[in-house]
């Protein structure tokens, strides 16, 4: 977005938060997401912080709200393990009270009946060779699942 196309700071302001306003309006974003946007978008650093507030405001940006939507899906559709999610928050700069709180979503025995099925299916999908174990493990373990997880899911 070029500033050259707007008459007044204001104008161009004003257009900025209205491009993030779609932007969060189409899917769930967190504020950080929205921050690296808005400045690839070519807003200066002093513009941000007024827009965030402002889409705050709105309602259109809400960490909690991201959170539990993003813990959800990637739980129960993309059958991640909770250490998973937990990183790639933490990447996205949320609080951890907001994490932690967000990893409850999933109750356990919805959680380890997806850790069962996605290891019942990698293991028929791998075949019974000498190194099965080791490699359905690994994959499991990649997927965001802790040792103690997979052990108390497959015992």
């Amino acid at each position: 977005m070029s500033r050259k196309n707007y008459a007044t700071k204001e104008e161009a302001t004003r257009a900025m938060l209205d491009r993030a306003r779609r932007y969060c309006a189409m899917s769930e974003q967190c504020e950080s997401g929205v921050r690296q946007k808005l400045i690839a978008w070519g807003a200066t650093p002093d513009e941000v912080d007024p827009i965030v507030e402002r889409l705050r405001a709105e309602a259109y940006l809400d960490d909690e709200r991201y959170a539990r939507t993003y813990c959800e899906s990637k739980i129960l559709q993309q059958h991640w393990g909770r250490q998973k999610v937990l990183y790639q928050l933490r990447l996205k700069r949320l609080p951890k009270e907001t994490i932690d709180a967000c990893l409850t979503v999933v109750d356990d025995e919805t959680y380890y009946g997806i850790l069962r099925d996605t290891a019942a299916r990698k293991r028929e999908e791998l075949g019974e060779t000498p190194d099965t174990d080791r490699r359905l493990l690994s994959f499991l373990a990649t997927r965001g699942f802790t040792m103690n997880e997979i052990n108390k899911a497959i015992n």
